[in-house]
Parts: C-alpha cells; sequence; structure tokens
C-alpha cells in the first residue's frame, strides 16, 4: 500500500522474538518505523533509535511540528489494532529519514508524513459539509458528506409513530422566505433559490417576498422562473404594486391546483405607512383529497400581527366553510412560538417542530448564522407530522437570509371504532 506495508506471521511471536524481528527491519532493512498493537489502545514502536510506546512518545517518531498529530495518534492506533490489520505495519516514513514506499511506483499516498496528509479537494461551494472548529478536511467528512447528499446517515429528521391510518397519504411540504432572491453574498439568483427547493423535493412550496418587475432585481419575473426550473404550476399573490413592479407571496406544486382566495390583511389603520401585508390560499389535490393550503407573511409589529393573525382565522380564511380539514397554514409569521399570535394560531392547529418527540426545533433566521425560529407550518387534524428538517448547507447559508423549513406530512383517515 505505498508507504504502508502489513505483515502478517505464519505463527503468533513471543515479545523477544517480535522485538528481534523489529529490530532486523529498522537496522538491516531500514525500514523508518515497525509498529505492532501492544495491549488495548496501545502500540509499541521501533525505529533505529530506539523503542517508544504510542500514543505518550509520538511526537518522538513524528515530530512536534507535524500539522496532524492528534488526528494521526487515532488513526494509528486504530490502524495497528483493527481485526484484519498484520502483526506488523511497516511505514516508510518518519521524522528525520527520507520518505520510502514499498512497492515499485511513481510516487505514493497514504503514509504518515505532511507530504501526505496535508491535502486538498476540489468540492462544489454547496457540498453540506460539517461544521467543526478545524480548518481542514478529513477523508471521513467527505464521506459524511457523500452519505447526507445520498440520504444514507441518520440525520436531524426524526420519525415517530403514527395513528393506524386507512391509504396514508404522503407528502413534503417546505416554506421559504427567499428575500427577493437576494443572497447574503449579495448576488440575485432565482435559479439558485431554484437549486434549493429541487434539492429537498417537496410537493408544495410556499414562497415569501418574491420580486415580479422590479427594477432592483432585474425586472425579472422570480415566482415565473422558480416555477419553471422546478417544473410546477404556481399562483402569485402581490402584496405591493407600483406601476409595473409587484413584491410579494407564492404556493408552486406539481399537484392539480386551483386558486381559492388571495388579498390583503389588515395592518394598523394609526400606522398608514406599514408594509401592506397579504395571503392566498389554494386548495390541491392529492390522492383523492382536497387539501387547503394558506400561505402567508405578517407584520412586524406585535399588534399588527394579532390583527392579521384574526383575520386569517376568520370567516374569510381558515374559518370559511370550504377551509375544511385537511388545511395547513405556513409562511414567515416574523413571530417566535411563545409570541401572542402564535398561541392563538395553536388552539386548532399544530406546529410541525413541536410534534415529534425527542425533535430539538430549528432555527430558520438569520442566514449563516440562525438564532430565532420564525418560519412556520401549522397543520389541522388528519395531519401526522412525520419528519422536519432545516435544511444546513453552503447553499442554503448563502442563497437568502432565511432557511427553508421542510415537513414531511400525512393526511390520515381515521378508522371507525
Amino acid at each position: 500500500m505505498g508507504p504502508v506495508a502489513l505483515v502478517y506471521l505464519a505463527s503468533p511471536l513471543g515479545d523477544e522474538e517480535s522485538d528481534q524481528l523489529a529490530n532486523t527491519l529498522v537496522h538491516k532493512a531500514h525500514v523508518p518505523l515497525v509498529l505492532a498493537a501492544h495491549g488495548v489502545g496501545k502500540v509499541k514502536a521501533w525505529t533505529s533509535e530506539g523503542v517508544f510506546w504510542l500514543p505518550e512518545e509520538l511526537e518522538k517518531i513524528l515530530g512536534d511540528d507535524h500539522p496532524f498529530i492528534a488526528e494521526m495518534e487515532t488513526d494509528i492506533i486504530e490502524l495497528c489494532h483493527h481485526p484484519n490489520a498484520g502483526d506488523f505495519c511497516l511505514c516508510g516514513w518518519r521524522k528525520g529519514l527520507p520518505p520510502l514506499t514499498f512497492p515499485l511506483e511513481n510516487g505514493s499516498h497514504g503514509g504518515l508524513g505532511p507530504q501526505e496528509t496535508e491535502a486538498f479537494a476540489i468540492l462544489p461551494d454547496d457540498t453540506p459539509l460539517p461544521v467543526k472548529k478545524r480548518k481542514y478536511l478529513r477523508p471521513y467528512d467527505l464521506r459524511q458528506a457523500a452519505c447526507h447528499h445520498l440520504g444514507r446517515l441518520e440525520q436531524r429528521i426524526r420519525s415517530r409513530p403514527v395513528r393506524q391510518t386507512i391509504a396514508g397519504k404522503r407528502l413534503r411540504v417546505l416554506t421559504y422566505n427567499v428575500h427577493s432572491c437576494i443572497g447574503m453574498d449579495g448576488k440575485i439568483s432565482p435559479e439558485r433559490i431554484a437549486r434549493v427547493i429541487a434539492r429537498n423535493a417537496p410537493d408544495i412550496v410556499a414562497l415569501q417576498e418574491i420580486d415580479v418587475g422590479k427594477e432592483r432585481t432585474g425586472s425579472i419575473d422570480q415566482a415565473h422562473i422558480i416555477a419553471k426550473q422546478l417544473q410546477m404550476d404556481f399562483h402569485f399573490h402581490p402584496t405591493v404594486r407600483v406601476a409595473e413592479e409587484q413584491y410579494g407571496d407564492a404556493i408552486l406544486t406539481h399537484l392539480p391546483m386551483r386558486l381559492v382566495k388571495s388579498g390583503k390583511i389588515p395592518g394598523l389603520p394609526n400606522k398608514p405607512h406599514l408594509e401592506p401585508r397579504g395571503a392566498i390560499w389554494v386548495e390541491i389535490e392529492f390522492e383523492g383529497l382536497r387539501l387547503q393550503c394558506i400561505n402567508t407573511h405578517l407584520g412586524l409589529l406585535g399588534q399588527e400581527r394579532m390583527a392579521q393573525m384574526e383575520a386569517l382565522m376568520g370567516h374569510e380564511w381558515l374559518g370559511h366553510p370550504d377551509c375544511r380539514s385537511p388545511a395547513l397554514i405556513c409562511g414567515d409569521f416574523n413571530a417566535l412560538p411563545t409570541f401572542p399570535v402564535c398561541r392563538m394560531l395553536a388552539r386548532k392547529f399544530d406546529d410541525v417542530q413541536s410534534k415529534l418527540p425527542e425533535y430539538k426545533p430549528l432555527n430558520t433566521f438569520f442566514g449563516r448564522y440562525p438564532l430565532i425560529r420564525i418560519d412556520h407550518i401549522y397543520v389541522g387534524k388528519n395531519i401526522e407530522v412525520l419528519a422536519v428538517d432545516v435544511p444546513d448547507n453552503e447553499l442554503v447559508r448563502v442563497a437568502s437570509d432565511h432557511r427553508p423549513l421542510i415537513a414531511e406530512l400525512e393526511i390520515v383517515q381515521e378508522r371507525e371504532v
């Protein structure tokens, strides 16, 4: 294996015979370093300068200036104690000697020297790498990133048992404040937002802060571009309209959908200059059922939000006879779960991030370092929450100043008793 070789003996040797063989290898065969497991968590090392014990004396072999001394301690001990490792491990490098490789080859890799342990990786900038204090990657980090992308690691999405159902119907809902598709790097990219969404494969997408025809973002139709990238249909409601420029909320889906209602929700009469707010309600056909979905973006002031939520829970929206179960409401509420506006909604609907046992709710705002949870999905009766996630990777950290919130739901029909 290049600068590492494993020696398998035909029969076990005693301590004295092992010392004789190891010394022959380092003095006559000029092997820089010979290692052998010796007790739990211990390794015996032979060099031309004497015998050493690891991990205590590792620096005497590798040098105190080795860039990865702590990692090499773990790796060497685990290698020597691996059940398939040889009785001896021969290493072609130690401090103060020129490196060598055991097979004849043009170059080698995988040894202990700094030239082989210092490396680089060229990766896409949205690779979901672990967030750690150290500034370098190890091969295991790349493996974790690949497994995470393939869905093969235990993640923060946690499953829970659900009630006995007839023909359970599952779907994924994503809510996302996209900040006019202006990323944390200042770049305007609806395509990047679409990529964030596509990676999470939702069935229903609720977006807030969408620009349509606004000069500040290139006069493009962001809702249309994102929907086209995702191959979804959409309905858009402008809460702000100035000439040809519009700004508001949208719902996208690949499922059959019809617009039920869109419109403004009240602000405060004594504060006419507050940003107008609105909501959009669609009915989505799914597995023979009709799901009512409302997307909204509430105001910044507490009294304003309370007035808006009272309207949304009233007879024109959630309280309307046509807004029957199953139903959900989602969006950017600009409110923590403990705020009065969320407590009001929680009287009739469930916060998806509070439904799972052994699940710690995740923050959605601000950008790279989310500190608070103001983006929400609330579900009505006959909707079970199977899993929840707030993605964390470089793409998500830079695409908007919010993180998307995703819930995997199951629409259930309870058995009659």
